[in-house]
């Protein structure tokens, strides 16, 4: 019975030195699928979009990757998935590194994941166009390549404002729906 009791106790503290040596566990807050609450002005401008998902993380096994999805919604009976990537930790530059692909467009996303006070997260991204896309944010700009920075506010345990800004001439700029943050709250 003791040598039960002490495995079992045993297993308890390594299960908590293994969660707490885990730094993805720090974004365990965003794992769920998020989308525009009701009523959000993206659903009264097109209501075909009631139903879009905008980020989904998921765990990978043992919580070593977090899978991501971007813009997910129905095409009639299936479902499209924008973008797919993943963040895991890299031991090299103890940072929360992720990759993320844009399937229809062929646009990677490439940065790192900050968690700041309160449980706000960041991420920094550069993003790579193909040479002569088309639809390319700040065309005056030169180059193939953006830099955005997304920061994500709990609102509540199933709420957040999503806040994104461009790099240009310099400077975090606002981008996106002028002077609107964006809601997402989790499915349940």
């Amino acid at each position: 019975m003791k040598t039960v009791l002490l495995s079992l106790l045993i297993l308890s503290i390594n299960g908590l030195i293994n969660a707490q040596e885990n730094p993805l566990e720090q974004l365990s807050h965003y794992i769920g699928t998020w989308g525009p609450p009701p009523g959000d002005p993206i659903i009264e401008r097109d209501p075909k979009l009631k139903d879009l998902k905008v980020i989904d993380f998921e765990w990978g096994v043992d919580k070593r990757v977090i899978w991501s999805k971007t813009g997910i919604y129905p095409d009639g009976e299936e479902a499209v998935v924008f973008s797919e990537g993943m963040i895991t930790y890299n031991p090299t530059s103890k940072k929360l590194e992720w990759l993320e692909y844009q399937i229809m467009n062929e646009i990677l996303f490439e940065g790192e994941y900050s968690v700041l006070e309160g449980n706000k997260v960041q991420r920094i991204y550069t993003v790579y166009y193909a040479e002569g896309y088309k639809e390319i944010p700040y065309p005056e700009l030169e180059g193939w390549t953006r830099k955005f920075k997304e920061t994500f506010i709990p609102t509540s345990d199933d709420g957040i404002d999503w806040i994104t800004e461009a790099w240009i001439d310099g400077k975090w700029v606002e981008h996106g729906q002028r002077g609107v943050d964006f809601k997402a709250v989790r499915d349940k």
